[in-house]
């Protein structure tokens, strides 16, 4: 046996035989192989995330990709947009048509509300018509001062004043400011003014009325210094006219007829006639001509201030109310000062 080994020993090159890797195990080889192969499998990841292509100056470039469509997809998209602009075509002309049918009408007066803005003064009893023409400019007419300020139509109402009731559609207040209104502590002219702007919130828009303060003079309410006229009774004009009558005080004598001829001027439906003095007394021919200014035209009421009871027999106030279709109210104006 030796003698074999040792002739296989001279059979085997000397290089051979002194070789490290008879040294190493085979499977320590293997590892070291595996190791160096992943190693260079990492170094080349690492290259491709830092943007490196292997060259040096590598560039990361953008892939985009292309879809052509075909022959027959777009020749559907144009038969769907002619599809969609026909419906909207169609859906145009049908408005249209209600459009047309509206515009080829005739016109038509429009159906205006009359208004009520002649506040600070009367004026014609309706409103100017509003024409139908195609050629005129409807929007320039119902801007326009003139229809602007149209005041409202005159219509009936009921008017109290100091339990005198009546209706109508004009209304005249007379109340005399002479100086013994204001006896005793005022009372009279006190109770006077409350009772008539009390009587004036109950006026409407439609109606009209006039406010005459008399002694040995009339005073009748005015507007902008115009001439006295009918008012109808906006709620300027209301305010105007409490201004009017807080702004009067009793003074000087008595004159019935200048005040009940001016209140007449006004035609009115209804006169309501107020003073407290039993002298002078209206004589007969006054009467007579009251009566003949009046022509049974105006109701006149009459509500007499005093002290004490009233004096009914020959009682001039009571014969003008009779005469001319109106009532006759007496007061106390003692009771006046207890209701304070």
């Amino acid at each position: 046996m030796p003698a074999a080994l040792t002739e296989l020993d001279h059979q085997t090159p000397q290089w051979q035989r002194n070789s490290p890797l008879l040294v190493v195990p085979s499977w320590a080889a293997s590892l070291a192989i595996h190791s160096l192969l992943l190693f260079i499998l990492i170094s080349s990841l690492n290259r491709c995330d830092s943007g490196q292509t292997g060259g040096t100056d590598g560039e990361l470039r953008s892939v985009g990709i292309y879809v052509k469509q075909s022959p027959d997809a777009e020749k559907t998209d144009e038969t769907e947009q002619e599809t969609q602009e026909e419906t909207q075509n169609n859906l145009a002309s049908q408005t249209q048509e209600p459009l047309k049918d509206v515009l080829d009408q005739p016109p038509v007066d429009p159906l205006l509300p009359e208004l009520n803005s002649k506040l600070l003064g009367a004026g014609p009893t309706r409103a100017p018509a509003v024409p139908n023409s195609p050629n005129s400019d409807l929007t320039s007419n119902l801007m326009s001062p003139s229809s602007a300020l149209a005041p409202p139509v005159m219509g009936m109402g009921n008017v109290n004043f100091f339990d005198a009731v009546d209706s109508g559609k004009r209304f005249v207040f007379v109340l005399d400011c002479s100086g013994s209104m204001a006896a005793p502590q005022g009372a009279p002219i006190r109770k006077a003014r409350s009772e008539l702007i009390s009587s004036l919130s109950g006026l409407t828009h439609h109606q009209q009325f006039q406010i005459i303060f008399y002694n040995t003079t009339t005073r009748a309410m005015q507007h902008r210094g115009k001439s006295a006229e009918l008012l109808y009774a906006t709620d300027i004009n209301r305010t105007l006219a409490r201004q009017f009558i807080q702004s009067v005080e009793p003074d000087g004598g008595t004159d019935h007829i200048p005040a009940l001829k001016r209140a007449l001027n006004f035609q009115p439906d209804v006169i309501f006639f107020l003073t407290d003095a039993k002298h002078p007394q209206l004589s007969s021919a006054d009467l007579n001509e009251i009566r003949r200014l009046n022509r049974g035209k105006a109701k006149i009421h009459c509500i007499e201030f005093g002290e004490g009871f009233p004096v009914m027999e020959g009682n001039s106030l009571e014969k003008l109310a009779r005469q001319n279709k109106g009532s006759y109210r007496y007061y106390n104006v003692r009771k006046f000062l207890r209701n304070r």
